[in-house]
């Protein structure tokens, strides 16, 4: 059976060819949201029995306490909002802005001690994602 609908304001004679408004939030569906946070605590765990270690760090990264991070990822927290996105967003921004800033500063240790020439390339692309990161940075912050 297949059921087709319309918008039945869209057909009126008073409505005829105008159509609503759509907005929406930019931010993390709360699926791309948990594979965020699962990720980041992954990177942040030294290794088996510091999990609980890893939400702290990544709770305090993305602005919000350990327990709730925790009952998000355990599915206890059905609707966690938007401000909750927004911190996990924020959170992974700043995760990758420091990887960055140490692939950075490995860059330049091997370019002094192995010249320039070597890792021109390199160089180039970690300056452009620091820019890109820069820029989602102020997309998130002004929404």
């Amino acid at each position: 059976m297949n059921r087709e609908s319309s918008d039945r304001n869209a057909v009126k004679p008073i409505h005829q060819g105008k159509t609503k408004a759509m907005f929406a939030v930019n931010v993390f569906s709360p699926e791309d949201a948990d594979e965020m946070a699962r990720r980041m605590i992954e990177k942040e765990s030294r290794g088996y029995g510091d999990q609980m270690n890893a939400y702290e760090k990544v709770s305090e990264r993305c602005g919000m306490s350990a327990r709730r991070l925790r009952r998000f990822l355990s599915g206890e927290l059905k609707d966690p909002g938007v401000r909750f996105l927004l911190g996990i967003r924020s959170g992974w921004i700043s995760l990758w802005q420091e990887e960055i800033q140490k692939l950075q500063r490995d860059l330049k240790a091997h370019e002094e001690r192995y010249g320039s020439e070597h890792f021109v390339d390199i160089k180039a692309e970690a300056e452009a994602l620091a820019q890109r990161l820069e820029i989602a940075k102020a997309k998130a912050k002004g929404r």
